[in-house]
């Protein structure tokens, strides 16, 4: 498995991936900085994958983005659903007792997707990164922050690394937003109108 995940990742640093933007998102912790959601169709009827573009913890890093698959998409946004609600409960508990410093990890809730990133001139691919979910007080309010739960490694090259990324979400509706943005007929729906066009041309 691994000598296969390897094997492939050759190929597709060195062939790139081909995406197209369905959607984007904007972040107000990062003072309202809009960032791409893209897909890119398989050979396979229904095979989509979405390249989620996220925050690069480092500046030579000069992009990173979550790679889910169509199929998983909804396990990620339950992951969401379920950050969401705690979010709201903690910061009401921390708002009713004047917590003012809070940095706390949602151990129960787990999600994992490969995610590339632009190393030097190519595309590289950790296909194993386990997301940490976390709530955490700044200046005063709470946020909800993901991230990778270790540092990014090349699955072509291990000396090729990188600190990872950040998804910060600032309220409730922010991450309903995010998650009206992954809608998978959103997807579906901007590749039949591209075969549909193409067709005509037959």
């Amino acid at each position: 498995m691994k000598k296969t995940m390897t094997i492939l990742a050759i190929l597709i640093t060195f062939t790139g991936f081909s995406q197209e933007k369905i959607s984007s998102y904007s972040s107000t912790y990062l003072d309202g900085k809009e960032f791409d959601i893209n897909a890119s169709k398989g050979k396979k009827e229904g095979d989509y994958t979405y390249y989620i573009d996220v925050y690069s913890r480092e500046s030579y890093t000069k992009s990173i983005a979550l790679s889910i698959d169509i199929k998983d998409i909804d396990k990620f946004t339950t992951s969401l659903s379920m950050a969401k609600d705690k979010l709201s409960t903690w910061s009401k508990t921390a708002i009713e007792n004047n917590v003012t410093s809070l940095d706390k990890t949602m151990e129960h809730i787990k999600f994992n997707s490969p995610v590339a990133f632009y190393y030097g001139s190519k595309w590289q691919f950790d296909f194993s990164v386990n997301y940490l979910f976390r709530a955490k007080i700044i200046d005063g309010q709470m946020y909800l922050i993901i991230q990778n739960k270790n540092e990014l490694v090349s699955s072509s090259n291990q000396f090729m690394d990188t600190k990872g990324f950040l998804l910060v979400f600032s309220s409730v509706d922010e991450i309903d937003e995010f998650v009206k943005a992954l809608d998978k007929q959103k997807v579906i729906q901007h590749f039949n109108v591209q075969e549909n066009t193409e067709e005509l041309f037959n």
